[in-house]
């Protein structure tokens, strides 16, 4: 089976969920001998060096990739409003990547075109144009589900205005999309439930992200450093938000439990008003190299996520390394964990807070969380056998 895949970032090396959650893909396609091609945007936002790309790509794939400009910007959100266009998505449609992707589709056959997350289904009028072959969206998220809760949280009130505008055209786009393709891939069933309660008449199936289970053993062997750990990008705002909320309301609930509780707190783009609440207890890092050994130097791993819509990929990590965790409700979508058994939820500031002080006093609990979050991951997450069970859907397409 030969398959294109289109993304909107180059995930190699994979820096963030949603690249972790392509590179995924790759793998566990590979696995299982697929010959694969693929066209990636490489954002000014999620730059990759040409030598960078070059030590991560796994062989045995083709990679194109194009140099493009997609950041966000007053002006062009601003000329937007005219367009009636989801700026979310349209600031995607590149020329250089379409151009490219015009010449695949005539010279070269391929049994299933992979639109990889919806930003990327902005090219599917092009390829209808071209080619008769299977096209399949997967859908990492139900993407206008975490503006709409990303909204709830906004106070600037033309800022909530603009956004609640482009979650509405995001919605209508997303919907529309969906209906079009002819197979999608949903990240959790809990996305193809929605998709159900639209009314929705594509076939679809679930494939979660998954890891290689000898890629990513449990981590062992690491000198504490914290007793906590968080790691986020924070160009994203949903992680923004949702970090802001833990350093406001939780962390000061467990300073009071616990005042020699320690923090490592790492994340891309770290704003200065978290820089300034450094101290000698929270210990803050805007860039982290190597995120395995950063979660590894702490004792409880934290996911405060307030909106947000798919699968949580970091939680998919800790469980893999066997990292006790205290998520939000919304941080666990996706992956169906057993509260206290593989990680504990929480979704208030004092529950959240007394959780982490539990875990933290109770070396036992976290040494059981740890074989148990270990175990859950191998069962359901091995990369080759998601991998072999997205094929046979593929084939019902083809």
């Amino acid at each position: 089976m030969r398959i294109l895949l289109l993304s909107n970032k180059v995930p190699f090396p994979a820096k963030d969920g949603s690249s972790i959650a392509m590179r995924s893909m790759v793998e566990a396609l590979r696995l299982n001998d697929i010959d694969l091609h693929l066209l990636c945007l490489n954002t000014q936002k999620h730059y990759r060096e040409a030598s960078e790309i070059e030590k991560h790509k796994p062989e045995g794939i083709a990679l194109e990739y194009f140099d493009v400009n997609t950041n966000v910007n007053l002006w062009s959100a601003a000329l937007n409003l005219l367009s009636g266009q989801a700026y979310h998505v349209s600031r995607f449609n590149q020329a250089s990547l379409a151009k490219r992707l015009v010449e695949l589709l005539k010279t070269t056959h391929f049994d299933i075109i992979q639109l990889e997350g919806l930003p990327m289904a902005v090219y599917l009028p092009l390829i209808r144009k071209h080619i008769k072959a299977s096209v399949v969206l997967r859908a990492h998220n139900i993407e206008y589900q975490i503006w709409e809760r990303h909204v709830e949280h906004e106070e600037n009130v033309l800022r909530k205005a603009y956004l609640n505008l482009q979650t509405q055209r995001l919605k209508a786009f997303e919907k529309k999309s969906l209906e079009k393709v002819d197979g999608i891939a949903f990240i959790s069933s809990e996305d193809q439930k929605i998709y159900r309660e639209w009314g929705g008449r594509s076939l679809s199936t679930v494939s979660p992200c998954g890891l290689t289970p000898n890629e990513n053993p449990p981590i062992s062997g690491y000198e504490p450093k914290y007793d906590l750990v968080h790691l986020a990008s924070l160009d994203w705002l949903p992680n923004r938000q949702g970090a802001e909320w833990f350093l406001k309301e939780v962390w000061p609930l467990i300073l009071e439990a616990r005042p020699s509780t320690t923090l490592g707190f790492g994340g891309r783009d770290m704003p200065p008003e978290f820089i300034e609440m450094g101290s000698a207890n929270l210990w803050l890092y805007p860039i982290v190299e190597n995120a395995r050994d950063f979660i590894g130097h702490g004792q409880v791993a934290l996911i405060p996520l307030l909106a947000g819509s798919g699968m949580r990929i970091k939680l998919l990590e800790f469980l893999a390394w066997g990292m006790p965790t205290v998520s939000t409700g919304i941080g666990a979508e996706g992956i169906a964990i057993e509260n206290y058994k593989h990680g504990i939820i929480a979704d208030d500031p004092e529950s959240f807070a007394a959780a982490v002080v539990y875990l933290l006093d109770g070396k036992e609990s976290r040494q059981e969380m740890q074989m148990q979050a270990r175990q859950f991951f191998e069962d359901n997450f091995d990369n080759q056998i998601l991998g072999k069970d997205l094929i046979q859907f593929y084939q019902t397409l083809i």
